[in-house]
């Protein structure tokens, strides 16, 4: 039984789609969706996002690996040691050993056709015939419900949506938040812990495992950049069409840790792959 690709889209957030940071991966043994972590300490790597970075590794590296009935277990080990080869080849890897949370990160939701399983690694998402399964972390809803309320107050205070488009306060607010997160990535024992591809060991007991039935007919295999995930990329597109429309900022209908920004297409870059069974 093979796969057949029925819609794949890809968009970044802004025009330059190089520096898109949501990946795919589409071949007879796999399917993927890399989310690259938002740059939250303003650095580069060689010219790139480190999300960017690391979904260019995990990308190459699912496409590359030598045993396509390989464990998520084994996926991981072998995804890590391209991202700590790259770390090494350009010099960061002693920084990064030393501080962690320096570390490039990327979300990822795999389908393994020899397993027959999802596997999904942060908060990229599936669906199978059309029942969706999400894979969020509370450290998000609290982020993205203070960012909301700091917003709130900003509007009451006389500014308006126009101006939080083109300098979002509420990011700013919860900034520090989120930076602090990045001490608990791949944390099995906080309570706010959560798993993330990072080139070191992974929060295994977070990923989430969804077999696949063996009649099911589709999947969609989706990043977060679709805040409302559908059965189809038109339903989804319409969607997201709808929320950047009526609420940009992401703080009311959709509450999220950021939203558009002026000149932006959108509030997240996202990938959107749906496959069949023939």
């Amino acid at each position: 039984m093979g796969l057949r690709v029925i819609e794949l889209f890809q968009k970044g957030k802004m025009e330059k789609e190089e520096v898109c940071e949501d990946m795919y991966v589409f071949n007879k043994h796999f399917a993927a969706v890399i989310d690259g972590a938002t740059n939250v300490w303003g650095r580069s790597i060689g010219n790139k996002s480190p999300g960017r970075l690391a979904a260019e590794v995990i990308k190459d590296s699912i496409e590359q690996v030598p045993n396509e009935k390989c464990t998520l277990e084994e996926l991981i080990e072998y995804i890590n040691g391209n991202l700590q080869r790259v770390y090494r080849e350009t010099g960061i890897l002693d920084e990064i050993q030393e501080n962690r949370i320096l570390a490039p990160t990327a979300s990822l939701v795999v389908y393994s056709q020899y397993h027959q399983e999802i596997w999904q690694i942060g908060d990229c998402q599936a669906m199978i015939d059309g029942k969706l399964h999400k894979h969020e972390k509370e450290l998000d809803s609290i982020t993205a419900n203070a960012r909301s309320l700091y917003l709130e107050a900003e509007l009451k205070k006389g500014k308006t949506i126009d101006e939080l488009l083109v300098e979002d306060s509420g990011w700013d607010y919860i900034k520090p938040l989120i930076q602090q997160q990045y001490y608990l990535q791949n944390d099995n024992e906080s309570q706010y812990g959560f798993e993330v591809v990072d080139g070191f060991d992974i929060a295994l007991s977070k990923v989430k495992r969804v077999k696949v039935p063996s009649n099911a007919k589709e999947i969609v295999l989706a990043s977060d950049g679709y805040p409302y995930l559908k059965p189809s990329l038109e339903e989804s597109e319409v969607l997201l069409k709808e929320l950047l429309e009526n609420d940009p900022l992401c703080f009311r209908q959709y509450k999220c840790t950021k939203g558009l920004k002026k000149g932006n297409i959108s509030f997240d870059d996202r990938v959107y792959l749906r496959f069949c069974f023939q």
